[in-house]
């Protein structure tokens, strides 16, 4: 008997609105695919972007690899006086982002227009 083995798969690009990178993760984000997330984080962090929205709205599934990702970028991007934000988390992501209690440390919107206001207000 075959067996099937599902490779999971994470696509990940950044545009910008009003100068604010915004980074839209669709897929999975496991162990291995988290890497992509992780280096766009870091390359924006790394080019003095210290505010970045998170688009979720496409990301069926994330693990705690994701999870660290997104903890360590905003300590990050705090740390030089910035901040994320995540956008439209569906629903897996969202129930595992409560359960967590993630939700007590990282901000959430619903609009990318929501996260550009709040990230604009900080000086």
């Amino acid at each position: 008997m075959a067996e099937t083995w599902h490779v999971s798969k994470l696509d990940v690009d950044i545009h910008y609105i009003d100068d604010i990178p915004i980074i839209e993760a669709k897929g999975e984000c496991d162990l291995i695919t988290s890497k992509k997330l992780k280096e766009a984080a870091d390359n924006l962090l790394e080019t003095g972007r210290n505010k970045i929205i998170f688009d979720l709205r496409n990301m069926v599934y994330i693990d705690s690899a994701g999870f660290r990702i997104l903890l360590d970028t905003k300590n990050r991007a705090t740390e030089k006086g910035g901040d994320i934000v995540l956008v439209s988390l569906t629903e897996p992501v969202d129930r595992a982002f409560k359960l967590l209690r993630l939700d007590e440390l990282i901000i959430r919107a619903e609009t990318i227009e929501e996260a550009i206001n709040h990230l604009k207000s900080i000086a």
